[in-house]
């Protein structure tokens, strides 16, 4: 049941979202090491800062603290010493986007910064209290968004 609202939600956020929406994680990269672009997936291995929303209890019509659509969450921040990072083109959402994406790709391959990654529900795995990697549909921003 919790999987099925789940991916009925991010149905509903992909359709409704803007590209620079709040994300479910985001990751201010330190160091890239390498960054490797296809058509619709771009990787990059880097030292990088995490920070990750986690939904920690069900829908609470009468819950006033920190939500996502009236979901109690909490917010961590993780470090990467060599994550892996995989952005994948999201289904839904501006072409134009995917498009700037893969120019700050680009950049980054060029030694040049960029703002941050915003993943939106990724899968991740965290390994002796590290982020190893994120994967999921996402974006690249540059900085000061």
């Amino acid at each position: 049941m919790k999987t099925l609202l789940a991916s009925g939600l991010a149905f509903i956020f992909f359709a409704t979202a803007r590209a620079d929406a709040a994300s479910d994680a985001d990751v201010t990269i330190v160091k890239a090491e390498k960054v490797v672009i296809e058509e619709k997936v771009i990787t990059i291995v880097a030292e990088a800062r995490t920070k990750i929303t986690l939904i920690s209890d069900d829908y609470k019509e009468d819950y006033k603290g920190d939500n996502w659509h009236g979901m109690p969450v909490s917010r961590v921040r993780v470090a990467s010493a060599k994550g892996t990072f995989t952005i994948k083109k999201p289904s839904q959402g501006p072409e134009k986007a995917w498009q700037e994406s893969l120019q700050l790709a680009k950049d980054l391959q060029a030694g040049k910064e960029v703002g941050r990654i915003g993943f939106y529900a990724p899968d991740m795995v965290i390994k002796g209290n590290l982020l190893e990697s994120l994967t999921g549909p996402g974006f690249l921003y540059p900085k000061g968004n």
